[in-house]
């Protein structure tokens, strides 16, 4: 005998049909929630990774402008330092020249030749004095190039002393002249000689050098 079912299965099966596909819904929203969550939890730590980074970097490059900044003042400093050490090193260098000059001229200078004023001017020396004659100079002349100090010996000039002169310094210092003040007054100009300068900045340098090793 054939069973008939009198139930209303259609309603049930699309009831079942229903709640499946509700349930399905619901695992795909759950699904693509946590896939949601997941890619901005993913972007958001490799954004805060990437600020770390960034402002790692910042922080690097404000050191490196500081110790740039500090490295201006130091090249400052030592070019300062450098300076004041080639001053030194040039009075240094001139002191010794000046004295062995003085020294030289006390060897040079004849009888009746008195001098008065010595200046430099660079590598040229100027020497003002007096002499009994032109004769005097020019032994003085003959002495300076000879010598290993001097090149180049030239007087500017030369200027005879007259009884006018004589009288009227007479009279300012109120007293008998001497025999000196009779003289005539010369200009002499010399240069110096290039291989002694440069044996003393020589010896001089090599002074410094050894001072600063110690």
């Amino acid at each position: 005998m054939s069973k008939i079912n009198l139930l209303p299965w259609r309603e049930e099966l699309r009831e079942t049909r229903k709640k499946s596909f509700v349930l399905i819904s619901s695992a795909v929203a759950v699904v693509g929630i946590v896939l949601t969550a997941g890619v901005w939890s993913y972007f958001d730590h490799a954004l805060t990774d990437q600020l770390k980074a960034n402002q790692l970097i910042i922080d690097n490059n404000t050191q490196v402008d500081a110790k740039l900044k500090a490295l201006d003042g130091l090249q400052e400093q030592k070019k300062a330092i450098v300076a004041r050490m080639g001053l030194i090193q040039d009075l240094q260098g001139q002191r010794p020249v000046t004295v062995r000059i003085v020294d030289e001229l006390v060897h040079v200078i004849p009888k009746h030749v008195f001098l008065q004023k010595l200046s430099r001017d660079g590598d040229m020396f100027v020497l003002d004095g007096k002499a009994e004659n032109p004769d005097a100079v020019a032994e003085m002349m003959r002495s300076m190039e000879n010598s290993l100090w001097f090149r180049n010996v030239f007087m500017s000039s030369f200027i005879t002393s007259t009884e006018k002169d004589n009288q009227q310094t007479a009279q300012k210092m109120s007293i008998l002249p001497r025999e000196e003040e009779k003289y005539g007054t010369f200009m002499v100009t010399a240069n110096l000689d290039k291989i002694a300068q440069k044996n003393v900045d020589e010896s001089v340098e090599a002074s410094v050098q050894g001072g600063s090793a110690q």
